[in-house]
């Protein structure tokens, strides 16, 4: 009686490639959290509207808000009532505009939403590259020298529990009002987490690969490059990650205390003043899609194309399949 073979059957290369069919209501779940949140909400303001009106609008009047915060000054210059309704004005820009292509574009350059979000567009990234630039730097240097380990670690661990908001009035008084008080704060707060995860990821290197490489004759600088560069890169994209999410908390309390003119979260304090939710509403959900926008765009493609793609995720004990 022949043996039962052990392990897979054996590769057929002639047999055609089928992609596994996804159900629509599986490329639709990233939505359902969504969903319910609206759901909830509009639940909620039935009950609350009457007591507190417009201090909690319904979900269609922040998305009307939000129409008039980027379409507002095109419609006051096509003379069309800005109390009107939004299909309403709708209908006005598409067959009764009077303007032209370019003076479209003009008035809708002027829209406050757009100068609110481009500044913070600017501001935080550019804060978040110098962060990660820094804190990957010394994060390494921490995981490979038992100097700069002996050095960072005490004064890291010190500054990682205190909030950045508490740095902000200090920061306003040493550099003064402006942007640069916003990277400068914004930057501080990203870079602890990453170098701290940095420092984790190349410490937690598993030494039989390190071995294995000296043993193959491998010089320091390629022991980096290939074993501890690679091996500590989901640790590196995680400190990341948690980097961008203080750089966005920071950003809100630097924007608010440096006196910035512009910019989503100067745009949320201002409207406090005037007591307009929607608009609060509705430049915390484009900070939320911004901050979704750069999870897709930034990290994904780059966890997808290196540590997935290298089985880095199993090797520390993640799962390939979701249920």
């Amino acid at each position: 009686m022949a043996e039962a073979q052990a392990g897979p059957p054996p590769l057929n290369l002639d047999a055609p490639h089928k992609t596994p069919y996804v159900s629509i209501w599986m490329r639709i779940r990233p939505v359902y959290p969504f969903l319910l949140v609206i759901f909830i909400w509009q639940i909620t303001a039935w009950f609350l509207h009457d007591l507190m009106g417009d201090l909690f609008p319904y979900f269609g009047s922040i998305l009307f808000r939000g129409w008039e915060l980027i379409t507002g000054p095109l419609v006051k210059a096509m003379g069309v009532d800005v109390d009107t309704g939004f299909l309403t004005q709708l209908y006005a820009i598409i067959f009764k505009n009077p303007l032209g292509f370019i003076d479209q574009l003009k008035y809708l350059s002027d829209s406050p939403l757009l100068w609110h979000t481009l500044s913070t567009a600017w501001r935080l990234p550019f804060s978040f590259m110098i962060a990660s630039v820094i804190g990957v730097t010394v994060g390494i240097m921490m995981g490979r020298f038992a100097f700069w380990e002996g050095f960072f670690v005490p004064l890291l661990s010190v500054l990682l529990p205190i909030p950045a908001l508490a740095w902000t009035p200090i920061a306003v008084i040493w550099f003064g009002n402006g942007d640069q008080t916003v990277i400068l704060v914004t930057a501080f707060a990203s870079f602890l987490p990453i170098a701290m995860a940095v420092w984790t990821g190349v410490k937690t290197i598993n030494p039989v690969w390190i071995r294995a490489a000296q043993s193959m004759n491998a010089d320091k600088m390629t022991i980096f490059r290939t074993v501890v560069l690679p091996g500590s890169l989901p640790m590196i994209l995680s400190g990341m990650r948690i980097g961008l999410a203080r750089a966005w908390r920071a950003g809100v309390g630097a924007e608010a205390f440096a006196g910035i003119r512009w910019g989503l979260s100067a745009g949320i304090f201002d409207a406090q003043e005037y007591l307009d939710t929607a608009f609060m509403m509705v430049a915390i959900a484009v900070l939320g899609i911004f901050g979704y926008l750069l999870e897709k765009v930034l990290f994904q493609p780059i966890e997808t194309r290196t540590i997935i793609k290298w089985g880095m995720m199993e090797e520390m004990g993640g799962q390939d399949k979701k249920v």
